[in-house]
């Protein structure tokens, strides 16, 4: 929940932000100079983010660096439904507490639909050192991505060869893994849908749910529970888990004598991670735009990458994740946020109606 924002001073904060005449809802400037300028006398940059203040101080951190006469980001964990729909509802009665939000994938159609975010022209940036990738632009300046999640196959070495492991999500379904499979109870591979440009049809996805089903998984929720049960080897192989949370404890995957190992499937899902939206009224509008913009360019997708090589953009010369896809020969599945708002509903309905919308074990 937004336990920054419960806090005295960051409700005094906002507070005052509010009612101060003159500092609330400055206006965005219309070049790279006086975005900087007037982002070094705008209040600190508000930002809600589903990361952990582990995850996300080194790329406040990296932008302070480059940025040294802006005040420093207030970032603050907020994750769930709950806490999103709390910052949407405050945005809709234009009353700003948060000016960056990270937000899931869902219900970007709505923010669109609804009109509830602020859009922006981020070809401002074009040339300068925080030019942005346009492939990291989506709904014409809406949303702003950084860093990726891989969907991969975790396994225990203790348990499982690596040449005995699936290679492919398809593969994971064989009967041979019975017993030894862990499974999300909340899927996550759209972009395997025909709908966005994957290989599985309606078909497909029935198929596959049925076979997972079939090999009677232990039901998980989440990178962390996932890796409990991984690594102390009380299921040996889990289907779809992100790369990230294997370099949460500090250990590089790639050693061999890691808990836990990975396998680049093919084709394999590089998501766009954290999805950046910004209050249609920010208190500190050209300081929140200077910052999205560092963490979307070449300069902060090296950060996150830095931060944790899991959440590496293949498109980061030279990144961990990029290397790892190359070794494993894997193609490259990437939608679009906008077609991946269109599916993710239906194909989970699809998988967990197959299923029988199971709950995580305890």
């Amino acid at each position: 929940m937004l336990k920054h924002l419960l806090s005295t001073a960051a409700g005094l904060a906002g507070m005052c932000a509010l009612l101060i005449p003159g500092t609330s809802y400055a206006q965005f400037k219309a070049t790279y100079d006086e975005i900087v300028a007037a982002a070094k006398r705008e209040p600190p940059v508000q930002w809600c983010s589903g990361m952990s203040a582990k995850e996300t101080q080194p790329l406040v951190n990296a932008f302070k660096k480059v940025y040294p006469d802006v005040p420093e980001v207030n970032d603050f964990e907020c994750s769930g439904q709950d806490a999103t729909q709390r910052v949407l509802t405050e945005w809709k009665a234009r009353v700003t507490q948060v000016d960056l939000l990270d937000t899931d994938t869902e219900i970007l159609q709505a923010m669109e639909d609804q009109n509830l975010t602020h859009v922006q022209n981020w070809s401002v940036f074009k040339g300068t050192p925080i030019e942005i990738d346009p492939r990291n632009i989506f709904y014409k300046g809406r949303v702003l991505t950084v860093g990726q999640a891989h969907r991969v196959i975790w396994f225990n070495p203790k348990v499982i060869k690596f040449e005995d492991a699936p290679k492919s999500f398809e593969e994971c379904a064989n009967p041979k893994y019975k017993g030894i499979l862990a499974a999300d109870v909340r899927p996550a591979l759209f972009e395997l849908s025909k709908d966005v440009g994957g290989p599985w049809g309606e078909a497909e996805i029935k198929k596959w749910a049925a076979g997972i089903k079939a090999n009677n998984p232990l039901w998980v929720r989440g990178t962390s529970h996932a890796y409990q049960v991984i690594s102390s080897g009380e299921r040996g192989l889990n289907c779809g888990q992100q790369l990230h949370g294997l370099f949460r404890g500090g250990i590089d995957p790639s050693d061999p004598n890691a808990p836990i190992q990975f396998i680049i499937p093919n084709p394999s899902i590089a998501r766009d991670y954290t999805r950046l939206v910004i209050a249609p009224k920010p208190n500190a509008p050209n300081a929140t735009v200077l910052f999205a913009a560092f963490l979307a360019s070449p300069k902060g997708q090296t950060a996150m990458a830095e931060m944790n090589p899991g959440y590496a953009s293949v498109y980061v010369d030279g990144s961990y994740t990029q290397k790892a896809y190359q070794k494993f020969g894997a193609k490259v599945l990437r939608a679009s946020q906008e077609d991946l708002a269109k599916v993710t509903d239906n194909f989970t309905n699809i998988i967990l109606t197959e299923w029988g919308f199971p709950s995580a074990a305890r």
